[in-house]
């Protein structure tokens, strides 16, 4: 009966009609992965080095910073819709022409092979730009005007939409991969067109509650001051940092030295499929429960989590050691991801800033781990990536552990103040 119930309510516009955002953001998050996490192998394919395989997503994303950039400070004020569905129509393009270069690398020439892979990068580099202007306006599409609870929960699902396409993204990617490098282009190509119809289906107050009254709207979570989330949004933008920084070298340099340990291709899909679904699982539970909210420990866990499984990527050999630590990696990732769109997005009104804000930090993650790792891997050995990002998450442990101390000493001394002040006026 509830299912029932939450169907019709779909159908009749209330109480959530944002369906075709959430569809758009799993078929997106199903072009992305799938084309990159084939990435690796469709350059090695064409003829590429491991620095080319670090190079591809550093341009990716650092395009994709770029944009941020420019969109947070001068494209705040587009419309959500029309900037979406900009940005995958480019992603499109973008798609196209790197099916076109893997294609055309094909031939037996040394010249043709360069030129496909500097096309690919390039490609990477455009779609990269183009997400800048999709998933900061989609987080603040889907986010609308809700507050709490419902915030909360709408956050989960917009997570769970685009991270059930990184559960499947990878096995379809290193399937296609096999059967030939193209493959995985033309699926983004696909996916990316499904994406675009879904988002022309959306309505541009989709996310925005129709009924003022709504029992679910007017939910909060724990209450907080501005210094104790101030405290937590610094927190969790080092956890989100930390934790992309580590999936990246994960994707981009792990794909070589499973492969290296005698492993297949297609195991190496269910490696970032078993990353992408306790991912997915880690954030349904965030979405679905609010008791980690402003608990500093469980931000400080997640972080001891990434330092394991990169620890448990280093020394193990097994496949069953190397898959507990994508078990690991996704909880913690999932967690991390979670906590820092939720803090971010608490109490702002300016919320498409914030998401570019969340953005940066990811890209910058990304950048941190997929440049270094490329170049560390052609020039030191193939475990010297999984080294500096082991150095990048200790650090920001430390990190960590000095702003909370910091705060926390602040909200002590503040207290005292009062409790002086109040004695003083008893007096």
């Amino acid at each position: 009966m509830r299912m029932f119930e939450r169907c019709r309510g779909l159908l009749s516009g209330s109480p959530d009609r944002a369906w075709p955002l959430y569809g758009a953001a799993f078929t997106t998050g199903l072009s992305l992965s799938t084309a990159w996490s084939a990435m690796s192998f469709v350059i090695i394919a064409m003829g590429g080095t491991k620095a080319h395989v670090g190079d591809a997503p550093t341009v990716n994303i650092l395009a994709y910073m770029a944009a941020l950039l420019v969109t947070g400070s001068r494209l705040g004020h587009l419309d959500c819709k029309r900037a979406t569905r900009a940005a995958v129509l480019v992603a499109l393009l973008s798609a196209v022409l790197m099916a076109l270069a893997v294609f055309g690398a094909t031939e037996d020439s040394e010249a043709g092979h360069r030129a496909g892979i500097g096309m690919v990068i390039a490609s990477g580099g455009l779609g990269g730009a183009a997400m800048a202007l999709f998933w900061p306006f989609l987080m603040s599409w889907v986010s609308g005007s809700y507050e709490g609870l419902e915030l909360n929960r709408r956050l989960g699902r917009y997570n769970g939409s685009w991270s059930s396409g990184g559960v499947v993204g990878p096995l379809v990617g290193a399937w296609l991969v096999e059967k030939g490098p193209v493959w995985p282009m033309v699926a983004a190509v696909l996916c990316f067109a499904a994406s675009f119809l879904l988002l022309g289906l959306a309505r541009r107050d989709a996310a925005h509650p129709h009924n003022s009254a709504a029992p679910a709207n007017g939910e909060s979570g724990p209450s907080c001051d501005a210094r104790m989330l101030a405290d937590f949004r610094w927190m969790s933008r080092i956890a989100l940092f930390c934790a992309w920084a580590s999936f990246a070298t994960a994707r981009s340099q792990f794909a070589l030295v499973f492969t290296g340990l005698g492993y297949s291709k297609s195991q190496f899909g269910v490696y970032l499929t078993t990353v992408a679904l306790c991912n997915f699982l880690a954030l349904i539970a965030g979405g679905r429960w609010a008791f980690w909210h402003f608990r500093a420990g469980l931000l400080m866990g997640a972080q001891g989590m990434v330092l394991l499984a990169l620890l448990m990527v280093i020394y193990g050999r097994a496949l069953s050691v190397l898959f507990l630590s994508a078990i690991v990696l996704g909880v913690a990732f999932g967690f991390s991801y979670s906590s820092h769109l939720f803090y971010g997005a608490a109490t702002s009104r300016k919320r498409s800033v914030r998401m570019v804000i969340h953005e940066i930090v990811i890209s910058l993650g990304v950048t941190a781990g997929s440049w270094p790792s490329g170049h560390l891997a052609e020039h030191v050995g193939p475990y010297a990536p999984y080294w500096f990002a082991v150095g990048l998450v200790g650090l920001g442990a430390v990190c960590q552990v000095a702003i909370h101390v910091v705060a926390q000493t602040r909200v002590a001394a503040r207290g005292r103040a009062s409790a002086s002040t109040a004695v003083e006026t008893g007096e």
